[in-house]
C-alpha cells in the first residue's frame, strides 16, 4: 500500500513556507505600521496610582516657563522676546523658543526674532512640519526619510541660531521619538540639528561652527551621546520627572495689553518668594517656553517631550531598537509550530500559538519596562497567528484526504474479494 502520510508532509512543507514568506513580507514591507509600539505601551492601563508618580525624580539643569492666554503670534513672540531679556539678566545659559506652526512674516514679529538672538541666549525652534501637518494621533510620522526637510524661519535672509522641534510622542504610548540630526534645510540643503543638540552644545560651551557628526550608531557631544537607531532616530522612553519642572508661568494681560508673570504654583498655594529671587533659580540652566496661548494646542507639551528627551542624555538613559531579532523568531516559531502541529492534536496547536503569542508580548513588556529594550512583538505575532489558524485546517483537510483514500482503497479491496467471492462460487474448480 502507498505511503498515505507523504502528501501530508509536503502539505505542511508547502504551508509552512507559505506562512514564513507572508510574515517575512508583512515585516519587510512594514504592513502594520498602525499597530507599531503597541505592545511597550499595554502595561499602562493596568499600573495601579497615577502614572506620573511611577516616574523617576531626578534633578538637572533644566526648566521651563509656560506661556498661557489665546494671544497672537505677534505677541507671543513679544513675550518671548521679554522673556529671553529676563532669563539672560538672570544668568540662564540656553533658552529654546518655539515658533509659531503659522509663522507671521510682520514687522512686529522680525522686530521680536532680532531683540531675542541680540540676546545671543535664544536658539529659536522651527516646527517640525511631519508633526504639524499630520494627524494628531498618526504614530509614525518619521518613516519616510525622504521628508525630512524643513524651512529656514527667516527663509535665509541672515544666519540665525536655530534648529527644528523633532520630539514627537504619541497618546498612551510611552515612546518619543526625535531625530537629532538628519533633517534638511529646504533651500540650501544644509543639515539642520534637533534644538536640544544645539542647547547642549551651549550649555556644554561648545561653539556654534565646530563640526559634530554622528558616527554609526551615536552621535556624540562633548562628554554625552545620543545612540541612533538604523533608522536614525533617537528612542527615549517617558520615565523621568522634576520636583519642579517650571517655577514661573508667564500670561498675558489683555487689559494692560502686556505680558505678566507669576510664581508656578508647587502646593496647593502660590509661592509668596518674591519675582527677582525665582527668576535667579533659572541662573546656569536650559529653559524651554511652553506656547499654551498659541493654537493648535498640543496633546502632550513640548516642555515635557524636551524633558524627556534631557533626561534620557544627563542620564545615560536611552531606548535600544532590536528589530533584527524578528527573522530568527519568525523562523523559529514557523518551524516549532509545523512540527507540533504536525504531531499534536489541533487544539494544543491552537493553545500553544496563543500561549506565545501571549508570552512574547509580555516579554516585550519586561524588556521595555526593565532593560530600557524596544522588542516590537507585532510581527512575530503574525506568523503565530497564520500557524494556529492555517495549520489546524491544513492537518484536518489532509487526514480527510488520507481518510478519503484510504477507504476507496478498502472498498476498493472489498469489491476484489467479493468478485473472488462470487466466482469461486460459480466455477467448482476455483
Amino acid at each position: 500500500m502507498v505511503n498515505t502520510r507523504t502528501p501530508l508532509v509536503l502539505r505542511y512543507f508547502i504551508w509552512s513556507m507559505l506562512i514564513f514568506a507572508i510574515s517575512m513580507g508583512i515585516w519587510g514591507f512594514r504592513a502594520l505600521r498602525s499597530w507599531e509600539m503597541k505592545a511597550v505601551g499595554s502595561s499602562l492601563p493596568f499600573r495601579t496610582g497615577p502614572l506620573w508618580k511611577q516616574y523617576e525624580e531626578i534633578d538637572m539643569p533644566v526648566l521651563s516657563i509656560p506661556v498661557y492666554g489665546q494671544i497672537s503670534e505677534d505677541r507671543y513672540l513679544e513675550t518671548a522676546r521679554d522673556i529671553v531679556r529676563r532669563l539672560k539678566n538672570a544668568g540662564a545659559k540656553v533658552v529654546i523658543v518655539p515658533l509659531p506652526e503659522m509663522f507671521p512674516p510682520t514687522a512686529r514679529a522680525q522686530s521680536a526674532i532680532e531683540g531675542m538672538i541680540r540676546d545671543s541666549i535664544a536658539i529659536l525652534g522651527a516646527p517640525n512640519p511631519l508633526t504639524t501637518t499630520y494627524a494628531p494621533f498618526f504614530d509614525h510620522p518619521y518613516d519616510r526619510r525622504s521628508l525630512w526637510w524643513v524651512e529656514h524661519p527667516l527663509h535665509n535672509q541672515r544666519k540665525i541660531p536655530w534648529g527644528v522641534l523633532t520630539a514627537h510622542g504619541t497618546f498612551a504610548n510611552p515612546v518619543i521619538r526625535f531625530i537629532p540630526t538628519g533633517f534638511r534645510e529646504t533651500k540650501s540643503g544644509a543639515p539642520v540639528q534637533d534644538v536640544s543638540v544645539f542647547a547642549l552644545r551651549r550649555y556644554l560651551d561648545i561653539p556654534d561652527d565646530a563640526d559634530i557628526q554622528p558616527y554609526a550608531s551615536r552621535l556624540q557631544i562633548g562628554s554625552f551621546a545620543i545612540p541612533l537607531a538604523r533608522d536614525g532616530i533617537a528612542y527615549v522612553k517617558q520615565a523621568f520627572r522634576q520636583k519642579y519642572q517650571s517655577i514661573l508661568v508667564a500670561g498675558f494681560d489683555q487689559l494692560s495689553d502686556s505680558a505678566r508673570y507669576f510664581a508656578d504654583w508647587t502646593t496647593s498655594k502660590p509661592s509668596d518668594e518674591p519675582l527677582d529671587r525665582l527668576w535667579s533659580k533659572h541662573k546656569g540652566k536650559i529653559v524651554i517656553l511652553d506656547p499654551y496661548g498659541v493654537r493648535p494646542v498640543r496633546f502632550q507639551p513640548l516642555s515635557w517631550q524636551y524633558l524627556q528627551v534631557f533626561g534620557a542624555v544627563f542620564q545615560r538613559s536611552f531606548l535600544s531598537v532590536h528589530s533584527e531579532w524578528n527573522v530568527l523568531v519568525i523562523t523559529t516559531f514557523v518551524i516549532l509550530l509545523s512540527v507540533f502541529s504536525y504531531t499534536m492534536r489541533n487544539g494544543l496547536t491552537v493553545l500553544l500559538s496563543f500561549a506565545l503569542m501571549i508570552g512574547s508580548t509580555l516579554i516585550s513588556v519586561r524588556l521595555f519596562d526593565t532593560h530600557n529594550v524596544i522588542f516590537d512583538p507585532i510581527y512575530v505575532l503574525v506568523p503565530l497567528l497564520l500557524c494556529g489558524f492555517i495549520l489546524p485546517i491544513v492537518k484536518t483537510s489532509g487526514e480527510k484526504k488520507i481518510a478519503e483514500a484510504t477507504i476507496k482503497s478498502l472498498e476498493e479491496e472489498n469489491k476484489r474479494l467479493l468478485e473472488l467471492q462470487r466466482r469461486s462460487t460459480r466455477d467448482p474448480h476455483l
